[in-house]
């Protein structure tokens, strides 16, 4: 990946393309190699297969029940995935692989509008290559695709601004994209972008100039064209009992209650942007010093360059602040407009420095870029004990190669440091992690498949139950049994209810864990029968760390039924 000086005054006309192209490469690599990930990514897997099944294409359904807490737009697009390629990994995954694309590209698109096409290259870069981007567009479909609805509204809204006359092509794209918002993920769809519309536009007095060129009015009627239809047939269909759970329920119940999620406090999104922004939040850190070093010499020109992503960027963070209910990815969708911000800040810095000819390094961005220096050899004895403890089976060279590229960025960034090169640094950081996203999606995420045993117990149960057999999972959050089996399954989170089941006169087939396997032996003396028993992937630091509670997290195929296999064994002994 080509990395130009920051101060180069031109970028030729296939650089963007070259680069883009580059970025979202690791986002299509082995889409349909891994299975589904639980939770999240189950629900948007199954609840499409379910449509195609029964025809049904109004009213989304999980595990044949209906689900009214997200809208459809998510279901519809998988769903035409599905179509087109056969129900599978890869279709259920390829929406959101799209979706991220579109993310890198209306990011570029923002930077190049309000400040370059380098400045936008530099930001698509970053967004690119922020591993928190990454994860959604793998695992969460319905989270990448509000981020690229939002993004995307905010590049109209920007285009629509800098017309010199109002035109359709701005203001109509940005209110579709404002209405499939909507039937993504619902209000909040509209209140993150209008709130910082209005926010921006109210701290600039400059409603005059966006009533010409916004539409409002013929915007609004969009707006209902898109969203209403669906509203008013599954009003017709299930009643106001439908949308009224998922507006209280699933958007207000979430907004200020914390009934959805653990606890936590008000400083919770602090450490989550770095951790999740990460590298580029280190450089967030050295941008603020540096907005507020040139604050005079930027209040002039940069009111609609740098204020419109600062007021969506603060916003965004204040609002889900608020939030009773926190998760790390909400505050996702100011990522987009933070790299914008970023790519225009080392832009400017760096021509700064040419055209004034200061000799002085920018101290701002040099401390950043030693920061992450010291960091990345942090990293590189962090990676080794992650692998070891993650692959132990794996090829060495393999176990030792992300430490390896770490290091070897390390070195690279010293030497640029060294130099006072600011466009290198940025290089160097930007092609590491590329490298490591890219070595990711290559080799170690289907390297930790058999740490996800879930398909492969379910091809067991498959082979193995009747139709009237109860199926399903104890407390272990597993949905994804209800895409491989095809069939119904018991969600049971209850100790009781499960005694019940495991009592009852049907078979019952059950995934659980090693330490609930144990309770239902040993404290409630049941007899099962341990059909599977396998090691499950470990996303918990705590426990990662802690070798000796990895037994009790293994997943356990059991039944209260002897299997046809031989060499099954009965609960009461010892497995």
């Amino acid at each position: 990946m080509m990395v130009w000086p920051f101060n180069s005054r031109r970028v030729s006309r296939g650089a963007p393309f070259v680069v883009l192209a580059a970025v979202a490469l690791p986002y299509f690599i082995h889409l349909g190699t891994s299975s589904l990930w639980d939770a999240n990514e189950a629900f948007y897997a199954e609840t499409p297969r379910e449509m195609l099944e029964s025809g049904d294409y109004l009213a989304p359904r999980f595990n044949h029940q209906l689900r009214p807490q997200k809208p459809p737009l998510t279901y519809w697009l998988v769903l035409t995935s599905y179509n087109l390629f056969g129900v599978s990994e890869f279709a259920v995954r390829l929406p959101g692989a799209l979706a991220a694309l579109g993310v890198i590209v209306f990011t570029f698109g923002i930077g190049r509008a309000l400040f370059s096409p380098f400045a936008g290259i530099l930001a698509a870069v970053m967004i690119g290559t922020t591993p928190r981007f990454f994860i959604l567009a793998r695992k969460l479909p319905i989270d990448i695709l509000l981020l690229f609805w939002l993004t995307g509204s905010a590049y109209f809204f920007v285009h629509a601004l800098r017309r010199p006359s109002p035109s359709w092509k701005s203001w109509v794209p940005l209110y579709l994209f404002l209405g499939c918002g909507f039937l993504t993920k619902g209000p909040v769809a509209w209140v993150l972008p209008g709130a910082s519309f209005s926010l921006w536009l109210v701290l600039t007095r400059s409603f005059s100039l966006s009533w010409r060129r916004l539409r409002p009015f013929r915007g609004l009627v969009l707006l209902a064209a898109t969203v209403l239809p669906w509203y008013a047939l599954i009003y017709r269909s299930h009643g106001r009992d439908y949308i009224a759970s998922f507006f209280l329920k699933d958007n207000l119940g979430r907004f200020a209650t914390q009934s959805f999620g653990p606890m936590r406090g008000p400083f919770y999104y602090v450490p989550t942007f770095f951790a999740d922004f990460f590298p580029w939040s280190i450089l967030a850190v050295a941008a603020a010093f540096y907005f507020w070093s040139e604050r005079e010499n930027l209040r002039p020109v940069g009111a609609f360059q740098y204020g419109f992503p600062l007021v969506w960027c603060a916003f965004v963070f204040l609002f889900f602040t608020l939030s009773k209910n926190k998760q790390e990815y909400y505050i996702a969708p100011m990522y987009p407009l933070l790299a914008v911000l970023l790519g225009g800040a080392l832009r400017r810095s760096a021509l700064i420095k040419v055209t004034s000819n200061l000799n002085r390094p920018n101290y701002p961005w040099m401390c950043a870029f030693f920061l992450l220096l010291l960091l990345f050899f942090g990293l590189c004895v962090f990676m080794i004990i992650l692998m070891r403890s993650v692959f132990p089976d794996l090829f060495p060279v393999l176990v030792y190669l992300p430490s390896a590229v770490l290091l070897v960025a390390s070195f690279a960034l010293a030497w640029q440091l060294i130099r006072g090169n600011l466009s290198g640094c940025y290089g160097t950081l930007s092609c590491s992690i590329w490298l490591l996203l890219l070595l990711a999606a290559s080799i170690y995420i289907p390297g930790i498949e058999p740490l996800r045993p879930v398909k492969e117990m379910c091809r067991q149960i498959a082979s193995q139950s009747k139709p009237e057999d109860q199926v399903g999972y104890y407390d272990a959050a597993l949905p994804s049994m209800a895409f491989y089996l095809r069939r119904p399954i018991f969600e049971e989170f209850d100790a009781e209810s499960m005694v019940q089941r495991f009592r009852s006169t049907r078979a019952v087939f059950c995934i659980l864990t090693e330490q609930d396997y144990s309770y239902f032996v040993g404290t409630r003396d049941l007899i099962l029968y341990v059909l599977d028993r396998r090691p499950r992937l470990i996303t918990q630091l705590h426990l990662l760390l802690d070798e000796e509670s990895w037994a009790e997290q293994e997943l356990l195929l059991v039944s209260n039924r002897p299997a046809l296999e031989p060499n099954m064994k009965e609960g009461r002994e010892n497995p």
